[in-house]
């Protein structure tokens, strides 16, 4: 299991970046909000999905991140300079909070699902969820924690429940 901060420190190709986080009590979303603003990176960030390269890191991009109460995921609406959403990244975890440091985290369970705007949803990293499994880095019941989580979502995406993952902008 990786534990990975909100804040996402040591971005390598990211040399400014703005932060902003607050807590959501709505009818649409309950839990904590961040936005991240890539305001000046060394280049561009590329991922290939289903064939497709996607940018998904650049100079003036947005990311919207939302850590639902009750919840085991946390979702990244990407957001292109011009406002036009690139994909939403779901990843699977055992938890998100605070450290104790006051941090916002997620236990990151290797296993992602990406919604793209077309409405295309592809299941990612089941090698790596299977390789930390048998490494040891997580157990059988976190393994299988990880598969009834993704199973779960998908079949809410799969019945049109873009509530599981489509929040409003909290931020706008």
């Amino acid at each position: 299991m990786k534990r990975k901060r909100a804040d996402r420190p040591g971005w390598r190709r990211v040399k400014k970046m703005g932060y902003t986080e607050k807590r959501v009590e709505s009818e649409a979303f309950t839990g904590y909000a961040v936005r991240l603003t890539l305001d000046e990176v060394t280049e561009p960030a590329f991922m290939t999905v289903d064939g497709r390269e996607l940018r998904v890191g650049d100079n003036g991009y947005c990311y919207l991140q939302y850590f639902p109460d009750g919840e085991a995921y946390a979702v990244t609406r990407m957001l292109d300079e011009r406002g036009h959403t690139v994909q939403w990244y779901i990843d699977i975890c055992r938890e998100h909070g605070r450290d104790e440091r006051g941090f916002l985290y997620y236990d990151d369970l290797y296993l992602d699902i990406v919604v793209l705007p077309d409405g295309a949803v592809f299941l990612l990293d089941q090698d790596e969820l299977d390789e930390a499994l048998a490494e040891g880095a997580i157990s059988a019941e976190d393994h299988r924690f990880a598969c009834e989580t993704a199973d779960d979502l998908l079949a809410k995406i799969a019945a049109g429940q873009r509530n599981v993952f489509d929040y409003p902008d909290v931020f706008a």
